[in-house]
């Protein structure tokens, strides 16, 4: 593997964009090899996990490799040299402004990029630019206002949550930055978000599948549909054998392999996430595959069957519930419709205690009208929980605020406290 600047980056991605799937196969293959046989020689921790690989290998020989076992195995999993590619900024510049024609205002701020993240940058530092500053979600909502006006980002990533805060003080005038594209991944964008901030920020607004393990896995395109970034990334739905799936059959698990990091290789490594792959095109014109996120496994409330109603008996189109190991989990995406779409509400969380009691926390435009928020949606998630079937003991009004979670620094809408 050879050192790749930026302009080259950006280049390759271009290049790659204008390809057919038959002209893109040869790439993805010479880099998956190139990256495996890489990894092997310069990281310790691969070396003994491929050392049953022979010379000549198909993907499908390659063993797979668990995500938990990576980050218990951190100082063996990071890679004793590094190879500078700077292909994360390549994708954003290119993806991103593919439907935008404000690529040269982005070129003038000197592609001047802050990310806000839980991870220090340790896991993507080798394949970001110089020009990329990476800030702590920890950091007082205050501290991280004072370093973004001193840096003014062309580019912003940073979760929706924290990017909902910072709207108030750009409408108070304390934020004065203006980027000319802020992307929004680690958690869900809603659309009600998306309008507010290209109202308040006038910025170009996309959504990814992001993660610090793995970088940019999928950009959002003009029709909003995710597409993999498969000339650099590769995502493979395999059963538990870890056999790539056929066309018809459900996978049991995802694996993602990223063909430009070398400081903390991602290779055949298991994905936490659900991810449905579509079988129809993008009518963007796009041929790379298309994804959505169904949900994460920190987005499903585990309710106790037996304090659940009679709700197999209800017609089965109106049953949002799935069972799982005796369990019955319901879809976090149907709570969020509910609580987003009151007008006030900016964001929730909910805590769920034994005995089917729930606690709601809220963050609103006006803490004076929060009671009488908070009773527009209790009423509606009890009639939204007892026609399915389930029986809340009771709704509370939290005092605090929806609070983003101390490992990660997400914002998790449902928290077990059971």
């Amino acid at each position: 593997m050879e050192e790749l600047k930026l302009k080259e980056a950006i280049g390759l991605v271009k290049k790659y964009n204008k390809m057919t799937p038959t002209q893109r196969e040869p790439i993805q293959k010479q880099r998956f090899y190139a990256m495996v046989t890489w990894a092997r020689k310069n990281n310790a921790l691969y070396a003994e996990h491929f050392k049953n690989l022979g010379v000549n290998f198909f993907m499908r020989d390659v063993p797979y490799i668990e995500r938990d076992f990576l980050h218990e195995h951190k100082e063996l999993w990071k890679s004793n040299s590094t190879v500078n590619m700077e292909v994360t900024q390549a994708i954003n510049t290119v993806r991103s402004f593919s439907f935008d024609r404000d690529y040269y205002s982005f070129v003038l701020h000197k592609s001047r990029t802050v990310i806000i993240s839980s991870s220090d940058g340790s896991l993507q530092q080798a394949s970001w630019s110089k020009s990329t500053t990476v800030l702590s979600v920890f950091s007082p909502i205050d501290e991280l206002v004072s370093k973004l006006n001193e840096l003014k980002p062309a580019f912003l990533w940073a979760y929706p949550s924290t990017l909902e805060k910072l709207i108030d003080y750009r409408l108070s005038g304390q934020l004065n930055i203006k980027p000319v594209l802020i992307i929004a991944g680690g958690e869900a964008l809603s659309d009600k978000l998306r309008s507010r901030l290209i109202e308040v920020f006038g910025s170009t607004v996309q959504g990814t599948y992001t993660s610090a393990e793995f970088g940019i896995v999928a950009s959002e395109c003009q029709m909003g549909h995710l597409h993999v970034n498969d000339d650099w990334i590769i995502l493979e739905p395999v059963n538990s054998n870890g056999e790539v799936c056929k066309p018809d059959e459900t996978p049991d698990k995802i694996l993602i392999t990223n063909m430009y990091k070398t400081d903390y290789p991602v290779i055949r490594m298991t994905l936490p996430d659900n991810i449905r792959f579509h079988k129809k095109n993008c009518d963007c014109g796009n041929p790379s595959p298309c994804i959505s996120i169904v949900t994460a496994k920190d987005d499903l409330i585990s309710l106790d069957p037996n304090t659940i109603g009679d709700m197999y008996n209800m017609p089965q189109n109106e049953i949002s519930l799935h069972s799982t190991n005796g369990d019955v989990e319901l879809r976090a995406e149907e709570i969020s419709d509910l609580f987003l779409s009151v007008n006030g509400i900016n964001n929730y969380q909910l805590l769920i205690y034994a005995n089917n009691n729930i606690s709601v926390r809220l963050s609103v435009n006006d803490d004076s009208l929060k009671p009488i928020l908070f009773l527009n949606v209790e009423q509606s998630l009890r009639r939204f929980l007892k026609d399915r079937g389930i029986n809340a003991s009771a709704i509370t009004l939290d005092a605090d605020v929806p609070l983003q979670d101390q490992q990660n620094g997400k914002l998790r809408n449902i928290i077990d406290c059971r």
